[in-house]
């Protein structure tokens, strides 16, 4: 190891140490050349290092000083497998393009950055026309609009009125938790139509399209979360022409779109008529850096919508600042975007490889118990309806593996097939192998 990452170490274990508080004076240049007998430009680039990771921060003519403690990271557990979230582990991740876009974008637009356009900047708009092409959605820049994330402009659809004059919300059961727990808060209507490894049943999406007020249809069509399954495509086409035929609008959460190894995949949005159908999608899986996402809004909408988002600004955060907004285009423009995707699929078509390794040794499982995967970046275990679910999640902590319950993903407690959720992202391949089968050796124990 080179002389100034040994010192810079050093003196990164004593902050965490406390022996430097945050905002003290860290030892002069001169000091440290007499306590680790080296040159000055030694001690000059372990200071520099520590800056580099924002641990330390530099005042001119005075000195070297401790960043803020929350600006730290803290420890990791590593003895933990994390099945329970899908939020990536951004420390595992290269970042120093990202870096450059941040800082340029910064550089440009800092300025601005509290005075956010509603709609998102015209420039990244016309970039993600051009984007979202090879993703099969075809829109013009005035269709789409920038977004926080997909859940803030779920809040807006599930609360404006559509053309239809229609008020109920169907949603697939299980599905994305944070809008169950939206739409029980805000107390909107809604229905559900059950969903399982297989799909859902189109016979009865049809009659509740024909008989009930369905306003739109929010469905998940691949990577469904916590399912981890994708439709297939008589299903996309089928829903699409049931969305016209009894004009229902179809609200597709595309979110990991990138990460879908079947290149032919197409979303449910290029089956449809554009009229009936709006797109979201999130980059937060695989830029986590930032929190920023799109919709695809069909023309006749737009006026709402965009009436709707100013209103909830004033008292909600639905907008991605501009140097978020900013950074994206930076880092699309420059195909920088491109090789991070690649790298994440490498990584992943490793896990997945490995995840799939180890169900295949599991098998077959215990009765009452069956797998539930397609992508692989979610896994569904269903589990039977005698076993204690709250005993083996506790039991699993205790083993430093953390899982989810699917209760979270029903809306109706009655509709609830039991069952945990696997997400892949934050384990590594030796935790995949090692934590697979102990999550099936604790079930059988509880059995």
């Amino acid at each position: 190891m080179y002389k100034y990452l040994e010192i810079a170490q050093n003196i990164e274990q004593q902050i965490k140490l406390n022996k430097f508080g945050p905002g003290k004076k860290l030892p002069s240049i001169r000091s440290m050349t007499k306590r680790f007998s080296c040159s000055m430009s030694t001690a000059i680039k372990a200071y520099e290092d520590l800056v580099d990771r924002h641990i330390v921060y530099a005042v001119p003519q005075s000195g070297y000083f401790v960043v803020e403690a929350t600006l730290i990271p803290p420890e990791r557990d590593l003895a933990l497998i994390d099945f329970s979230t899908g939020v990536p582990r951004i420390d595992e991740l290269p970042n120093d393009d990202f870096k450059h876009c941040l800082n340029r974008a910064v550089d440009i637009y800092s300025h601005i950055a509290l005075h956010p356009d509603i709609e998102g900047m015209a420039s990244l708009r016309q970039l993600l026309v051009t984007y979202l092409k090879e993703y099969q959605v075809f829109s013009a820049y005035q269709n789409v609009f920038i977004n926080l994330g997909i859940q803030q402009v779920l809040t807006i659809l599930s609360q404006m009125p559509f053309p239809n004059n229609k008020d109920v919300i169907l949603i697939e059961e299980p599905t994305y938790a944070v809008y169950i727990m939206f739409l029980k808060q805000a107390g909107i209507k809604t229905l559900t139509i059950a969903r399982d490894e297989n799909g859902l049943d189109l016979n009865v999406l049809e009659h509740l399209f024909k008989v009930e007020n369905i306003k739109f249809f929010y469905t998940v069509p691949r990577h469904h979360n916590p399912l981890g399954t994708c439709y297939s495509k008589k299903t996309r086409e089928k829903i699409a022409k049931l969305a016209k035929k009894y004009d229902v609008y179809i609200v597709e959460d595309d979110y990991l779109a990138e990460m879908d190894f079947n290149l032919k995949y197409d979303p449910l949005y290029a089956y449809g008529d554009h009229y009936h159908h709006i797109y979201l999608k999130s980059f937060s899986k695989i830029i986590p850096w930032i929190r920023i996402g799109l919709c695809v809004m069909p023309t006749h909408l737009i006026d709402t919508f965009r009436a709707y988002k100013w209103n909830h600004y004033y008292y909600s955060y639905v907008a991605s600042s501009i140097v978020a907004q900013a950074t994206l285009e930076i880092y699309i423009k420059n195909g920088m975007i491109s090789s991070h995707i690649n790298l994440l699929k490498k990584q992943y078509a490793s896990k997945i490889e490995c995840l799939k390794s180890a169900i295949a040794q599991l098998e077959p499982l215990p009765e009452g118990c069956k797998w539930s995967y397609g992508s692989g970046y979610y896994v569904y275990i269903g589990l039977p309806e005698h076993l204690d679910e709250k005993r083996l999640i506790d039991n699993l902590e205790k083993k430093s593996i953390k899982v989810s319950s699917g209760s979270r993903h029903y809306l109706n407690a009655s509709s609830y097939k039991k069952g945990i959720r696997i997400c892949i992202t934050r384990a590594n391949n030796e935790q995949i192998a090692r934590g697979i089968p102990t999550i099936m050796a604790e079930i059988k124990k509880l059995i």
